[in-house]
């Protein structure tokens, strides 16, 4: 790796960027951007019946699609953690996750508009946030599994075992809540 003005850079690459807080910001006001376009959008739009439940099989084959890859992505970390698999064997599987993870939150964010959510709710208004966080939390993710990557199979320090750890724990509790905000609003 070469280092020049404070970034970083895989040698042969041309000079292109590949872990850089800039991009992570961009890809963050995006995404940012997007959900807030989605709760306007959810705010705005008066579903027609068939389009609510499709809406609602949408929701629910995107939830077992995204939070299923999370579980799975977890578990090879789990194997890791108990010395099971090798470091770049759960990260090779973890980043073959990666497309129908961000597929399935996608696929929940554009189906939520049409499900006419109560947005007077705080509890609703929670859900939201929590996609929020968990959308930032797994673009910043990428640059945590270059920097796993690049340790190769040396211990990890203290301060990236951290950071791993609070990603997991983000992620986890930000899947699970806006999963039972979901089961909760649609009970009544």
């Amino acid at each position: 790796m070469l280092q020049t003005s404070g970034s970083r850079y895989h040698a042969g690459t041309a000079g292109i960027p590949h872990d850089s807080w800039r991009i992570v910001s961009a890809y963050g006001l995006l995404a940012t951007g997007a959900l807030a376009a989605a709760v306007w959008i959810a705010a705005h739009v008066t579903a027609s019946p068939a389009v609510h439940t499709g809406g609602v099989v949408v929701h629910l084959a995107s939830l077992a699609l995204g939070f299923g890859g999370v579980l799975v992505a977890d578990s090879f970390v789990l194997r890791w953690a108990a010395g099971r698999l090798g470091l770049e064997e759960a990260l090779g599987a973890v980043s073959r996750l990666h497309v129908p993870i961000w597929l399935g939150l996608a696929g929940l964010v554009a189906s939520g508009c049409v499900l006419e959510p109560n947005l007077a709710s705080t509890m609703t208004r929670t859900k939201p946030t929590l996609v929020l966080i968990l959308t930032l939390n797994g673009i910043q993710a990428y640059g945590l599994q270059r920097r796993l990557r690049a340790r190769g199979e040396l211990p990890l320090t203290p301060r990236l075992l951290a950071w791993g750890v609070t990603t997991g724990v983000l992620s986890q509790v930000c899947w699970w809540g806006a999963t039972a905000i979901g089961f909760l609003n649609a009970r009544r």
